[in-house]
C-alpha cells in the first residue's frame, strides 16, 4: 500500500492544505456573514449560492480539462479560489457575497474533481478501494483540523481569510512540482434521475432529504452556535463533533445496512437524526452548560446519522445496478443531493425567523420524520430491491467530493476489463 501512495503524496499533501483552508472557511463564512449585519435568510442565501457553484463546478470542469490539463487547470482554480477569499472582507455587500460563494463552489468541485481523477488515474484493481478509503478520511480529517483555525482570529477582520487564502495557495505548490505520471481524462458528467429513480425511489428521496438537512446544516450551524453563547472554542468544537460523528458512524452503518434492508437502516437513522435534532432544540432551555460536552455529544451523534445518510442512499441507489450504470447513477445522486443542499438552507432560514436559531434544528427533524414515515410506507408496500446476494458492498463515501471520487470505486474496474475484451 505504501508504494501505492508514494507517486499520489504530493497529491496528498496538496489536498490536505487545501482542506484545511476549505474547513476553516466553511465555518469563517456564516459568522463574518452575520457579523457583517446579514440577515439568516440572506446567510443561508450565500450558502445557496455555493452548493449551486458546487453543482456548475461539477458539470463545467471537465470542459477546463480538456484543454489546459491538470495541473493547470488545479493552479488556475485554486489561485481563483485565493483570490475570492481575499475579496470577501473588502466586499460586505449580500450580492457581493452571493456571487464570491459561487464561485468558490465552482472552484472546489472543480479541484475536488481534478484530485480525484488524478487519484483514479494512479489507482488499480488492488489498491482503488483503499485509495478511496484514505482520500475520503483524509478530507474529513482536514476539515475538522481546518474548523479549529477559527480560534486563532476573529471574523471581524481580515486574519482569518488571509489565513484560508495561504493555506490553498499552498496547496498549489505540492501539485506544480510533482513527477507523477498524467492523470486519465474526466469523462463529463452523466446525469440521470430517471435510472435512480427506476433503481430506488427511496434513495433519491434520501439524497433530497440529505441535501436539505446537511445544507441547512453548513449554512446556518455556525449562526445556531453563535445565538446559542457558543466561544470561539466551543464553536470549533462543535462543528468539528458532528463531521467526527459522521466519519465514525458512516463504516459500521455501512456494514449493518449490507447484512439488512438498507431501507430499514435507513428508516432508523432518521428517526435517531430526528431525536438528536428535537434535543437541540429543548435542551438549550433546561440545561445551562448546553455549549459545553451536551452541545458536543449531541452534534457527534447528529452527525454520525445525518451525515451519513447520503453514503447508505448511495448504496442502495446501486444495489441491483451493473458496473456500467455506476458512475452515471453516483453523479446523478451527487447533483440531486448539491441541488437540494441549495434550498435547504433557505428553508431552514425561514424557521430559524419563526422560532429563533433553534429552527434549525427543527427544520432537520421535520425532514429526517418525514422521511422515516416515507420509508417506514413505502417498506410496508414495496419488497426489497435487493437482497443479501445481489447487493453490491458499501463503500466510504462523503458528500465533500466530486463525481470524479465515484471512478476510484473498485467495481469500476470492471468496466475497463470489459472494453480491453
Amino acid at each position: 500500500m505504501i508504494n501505492a501512495l508514494i507517486p499520489i503524496s504530493s497529491l496528498l499533501i496538496s489536498d490536505a492544505f487545501l482542506l484545511i483552508g476549505h474547513g476553516l472557511l466553511l465555518t469563517l463564512l456564516p459568522i463574518a456573514a452575520s457579523a457583517a449585519g446579514f440577515s439568516d435568510t440572506q446567510v443561508a442565501l450565500t450558502g445557496s449560492a455555493y452548493f449551486l457553484g458546487f453543482v456548475s463546478g461539477c458539470l463545467a470542469t471537465p470542459l477546463m480539462l480538456k484543454r489546459v490539463g491538470h495541473i493547470r487547470s488545479f493552479a488556475v482554480l485554486a489561485t481563483s479560489y485565493s483570490v475570492v477569499i481575499l475579496i470577501f472582507p473588502l466586499l460586505p455587500q449580500f450580492y457581493g457575497w452571493l456571487l464570491l460563494r459561487f464561485l468558490i463552489g465552482f472552484a472546489i468541485s472543480g479541484l475536488y474533481m481534478i484530485i480525484e481523477s488524478w487519484l483514479n488515474g494512479n489507482a488499480n484493481a488492488q489498491n482503488r478501494g483503499s485509495i478511496l478509503s484514505i482520500y475520503t478520511t483524509l478530507n474529513l480529517v482536514m476539515v475538522m483540523c481546518g474548523q479549529q483555525l477559527f480560534n486563532l482570529g476573529s471574523e471581524q477582520d481580515a486574519v482569518l481569510f488571509s489565513l484560508a487564502a495561504i493555506l490553498i495557495s499552498i496547496a498549489i505548490i505540492p501539485v506544480s512540482l510533482t513527477r507523477s505520471a498524467a492523470p486519465a481524462a474526466v469523462h463529463q458528467v452523466k446525469i440521470n434521475f430517471s435510472k435512480v429513480w427506476q433503481h430506488s425511489h427511496i434513495a433519491l428521496i434520501g439524497a433530497v432529504v440529505g441535501g436539505l438537512v446537511t445544507g441547512a446544516f453548513w449554512s446556518l450551524a455556525p449562526i445556531y452556535a453563535k445565538d446559542n453563547s457558543f466561544d470561539s472554542t466551543q464553536l470549533g468544537i462543535f462543528l468539528s463533533a458532528t463531521v467526527l460523528g459522521g466519519a465514525c458512524f458512516q463504516l459500521p452503518l455501512g456494514r449493518i445496512s449490507d447484512k439488512f434492508d438498507r431501507r430499514s437502516v435507513l428508516m432508523y437513522m432518521a428517526l435517531v437524526g430526528s431525536a438528536v435534532s428535537l434535543l437541540f432544540v429543548c435542551l438549550p432551555y433546561y440545561v445551562t452548560t448546553f455549549a459545553g460536552w451536551p452541545a458536543t455529544i449531541s452534534a457527534f451523534f447528529w452527525g454520525g446519522t445525518c451525515m451519513t445518510l447520503y453514503a447508505i442512499c448511495l448504496a442502495h441507489a446501486n444495489d441491483n445496478a451493473t458496473s456500467d450504470e455506476f458512475v452515471e447513477i453516483s453523479s446523478a445522486m451527487l447533483i440531486t443531493l448539491g441541488l437540494s443542499s441549495s434550498i435547504g438552507a433557505p428553508l431552514a432560514s425561514v424557521s430559524m425567523g419563526l422560532i429563533g436559531a433553534d429552527g434549525l434544528y427543527a427544520f432537520t427533524g421535520a425532514c429526517l420524520i418525514l422521511f422515516f414515515i416515507i420509508v417506514l410506507f413505502r417498506r410496508r408496500s414495496h419488497v426489497s430491491p435487493a437482497n443479501l446476494e445481489t447487493k453490491e458492498e458499501f463503500r466510504t463515501v462523503t458528500d465533500m467530493a466530486g463525481p470524479a471520487a465515484y471512478e476510484m470505486d473498485p467495481r469500476t474496474e470492471i468496466d475497463a476489463t470489459q472494453e480491453k475484451e
